[in-house]
């Protein structure tokens, strides 16, 4: 019993000494630090801060290809030009641009890169000219290099590459353009079942918009899948009525079998059907008041039929483009053939930045019997 009271004795004095400390240091919370106390006395090794939203800018891709490739060796006379490369491009945002027209640009040698005008009286714009331009989508990357940057940006671009042709011809004006697809061709059927999709007119007249502000042409192309030349034409109609709006047709996505896809199989176009889009265009000319461009790709015989039908419109510049891409042996070989076959007014030729081995030097292009009225970059 003694034991056991002195054990009392020692506990009630231990509480006694305990309770003059807690109120000495304020209660309990005096013996913790705060956080303990609210974290149940695990400590937050990292403080935690509030989060502030903040709005980001899109900022413009940067071109992935030069516009101005590097010297390669000679000539071979071995490859041959197969379908043109293609793939679904990617969509963007329409950019906002404010068109601001630039002074001519002066060539290293001293010469000027006059902005491309329309001609007087209905004249032939290939006359001492030589259009130098880039070849893609303006509804965004993957169809060439036009696309892959703004529209602003693109110009630059393009008169870099024309700046090549221009400090070697004398007495010929060199002219830059945008050549960009706006029926592009699909590999399904869509809920109209043409097998295509257009860009939108918006976005089309930004584009034309920048390339008249800053003195270079444009060149809406057709990819015409299932649907008819005369309905993707007339789709373009408000752009080619304003000057500086030309048109191209590409035969290789024209189905007319009625069962292929487009880009599984070569399509094909005929001479009627080349003649239904110059008579629009005749009259798309008569209403800008000059005479308007329209170029046909071509790289392979199955391509077309019924050049021997075609009509000599007044107010329409034909443009047979020698496409494909490989070597410059087969590529010069097309331009050669077409230049010789009904129909022909002026001569074209396509240089792929990626996929010629080797691309064509500018040098090489002038040296062409006729000379090209018309080359485009991809």
């Amino acid at each position: 019993m003694r034991i056991f009271r002195l054990a009392l004795g020692a506990l009630i004095a231990g509480a006694l000494l305990l309770l003059v400390v807690l109120v000495l240091n304020g209660g309990i919370e005096g013996l913790l630090p705060a956080s303990d106390v609210l974290s149940g006395g695990q400590t937050n090794a990292v403080p935690i801060e509030e989060s502030t939203a903040t709005s980001t800018t899109e900022v413009p891709p940067t071109a992935t290809a030069s516009p101005t490739p590097s010297p390669t060796a000679s000539p071979t006379l071995t490859s041959t030009p197969t379908a043109t490369p293609t793939s679904s491009p990617t969509a963007t945002s329409v950019p906002t641009e404010t068109p601001t027209p630039l002074p001519p640009t002066p060539t290293p040698g001293g010469d000027t890169l006059l902005p491309a005008t329309p001609v007087a009286d209905f004249g032939s714009n290939f006359d001492n000219r030589v259009w130098v331009g880039l070849y893609g989508t303006c509804a965004g990357r993957g169809l060439g290099i036009l696309g892959t940057v703004s529209a602003t940006e693109t110009v630059t671009l393009a008169v870099q590459q024309a700046i090549a042709y221009q400090v070697m011809l004398t007495g010929t004006q060199v002219v830059p353009f945008f050549h960009m697809v706006t029926t592009i061709a699909d590999p399904h059927p869509g809920p109209d079942g043409d097998y295509v999709h257009r860009v939108t007119t918006e976005t089309i007249g930004l584009w034309v918009e920048v390339a008249q502000a800053h003195g270079l042409f444009s060149v809406l192309d057709v990819h015409p899948g299932y649907s008819t030349i005369t309905e993707e034409v007339a789709y373009l109609g408000p752009f080619l009525q304003q000057p500086g709006v030309h048109l191209a047709l590409d035969p290789e996505f024209s189905m007319l079998d009625g069962v292929s896809v487009p880009g599984q199989k070569i399509g094909s176009m005929t001479g009627t059907m080349v003649n239904e889009a110059q008579a629009q265009l005749n009259e798309y000319a008569l209403l800008a008041g000059e005479r308007k461009a329209l170029i046909i790709h071509e790289f392979d015989n199955r391509m077309f039929s019924g050049k021997e039908d075609l009509i000599d419109y007044p107010n329409v510049d034909l443009v047979w483009d020698s496409d494909g891409f490989g070597g410059p042996g087969a590529k010069i070989a097309d331009y050669n053939q077409y230049a010789t076959e009904p129909g022909f007014e002026y001569g074209g030729l396509k240089l792929f930045y990626n996929y010629d081995v080797p691309v064509m030097q500018p040098a090489a292009v002038l040296e062409l019997d006729p000379l090209p009225a018309f080359v485009v970059y991809q």
